[in-house]
């Protein structure tokens, strides 16, 4: 097998017992790598999955808002980007007058928490139509990854943020050693992403679901392509040139529901992720989220 783990490079690949995803008329398969424990999705998607799995169309709920976007900060307990507010929060008093980009950066709600932290806000995106769909919603400045590189050829940032894109990437080592052109020896870089293959209560409870369920394949579109694990993880950071400052890991409800409901199967799985998420405040390295901050190396 000639495919790699993106996350540490090793070529031990096996079949997992995750269900193959079948989406835009292929097959994909999720590789479990005997070296780092991370499963992969192969093949890569090619351009024409990858129009059908973003773009403009992945935030229809941007056409719908008259004038422009409006910002609420008031996350639901245990929420992904409550926590990247948080884990932004603590450097608070490094932020005021400085510059952050950030990379694949969606409604831009992190962009709005960061300016209002007095930061010189930039944003990238993938799609040249959701770019200039949020430039009509928002006042921020924003280009695509190609416009950025040359408009900022000769440009640093002090902090890079890439929020919970690392997952959907075919190759994100090479992104983030793209990224290192607008970085500088003091750049922060701040990365948070789920870790879908890490030890806790909710990842064993949501595994053996799927393993009892037995399916062979689902009709799913296969946007996260690599699940790691906390040691994966920071091994990747490693291999990108990148030296820890912070990393902690938290929980968040998602997949499984956050907030009780009548359904028997849904009240059983908000309990266990409620206990799991409990236990994970008890044991640091438990949970399915991770938040990084950390500098260049070998720039």
């Amino acid at each position: 097998m000639n495919d790699c783990c993106r996350i540490c490079g090793a070529q031990d690949l096996i079949s997992s017992y995750y269900p193959d995803a079948h989406f835009n008329g292929k097959i994909f398969q999720y590789l479990n790598c005997q070296n780092c424990a991370s499963f992969n999705v192969f093949p890569s998607p090619d351009n024409d999955d990858f129009s059908k799995m973003y773009g403009e169309e992945d935030h229809t709920y941007l056409k719908d808002v008259k004038g422009k976007l409006d910002y609420d900060f008031n996350y639901p307990f245990a929420d992904h980007q409550g926590y990247q507010i948080q884990f932004l929060k603590q450097i608070k008093n490094d932020l005021q007058g400085k510059t952050l980009l950030d990379y694949a950066c969606g409604s831009g709600f992190y962009m709005k928490y960061a300016e209002q932290l007095g930061a010189k806000v930039t944003g990238i995106e993938f799609d040249e139509k959701f770019v200039a769909l949020l430039k009509e919603k928002t006042d921020f400045d924003l280009y695509t990854f190609s416009e950025a590189k040359s408009k900022f050829a000769s440009t640093t940032f002090d902090f890079i943020h890439l929020g919970h894109i690392l997952e959907h990437l075919p190759d994100p080592i090479t992104l983030i050693k793209e990224l290192k052109q607008f970085a500088n020896e003091n750049t922060v870089f701040i990365i948070d992403g789920p870790l879908e293959r890490n030890s806790c209560l909710h990842r064993l409870y949501v595994d053996l679901g799927s393993k009892l369920k037995g399916k062979k394949h689902r009709d799913a579109i296969p946007q996260h392509l690599t699940l790691t694990t906390q040691k994966s993880q920071l091994l990747f950071f490693q291999q990108a040139g990148l030296k820890k400052e912070k990393y902690i890991v938290t929980e968040q409800y998602f997949p499984l529901p956050p907030k009780l409901e009548p359904s028997i199967g849904k009240a059983i799985s908000f309990i266990v992720a409620s206990v799991s998420i409990l236990i994970s405040k008890l044991i640091p390295s438990s949970g399915n989220v991770f938040h990084f901050r950390g500098k260049v190396i070998d720039n």
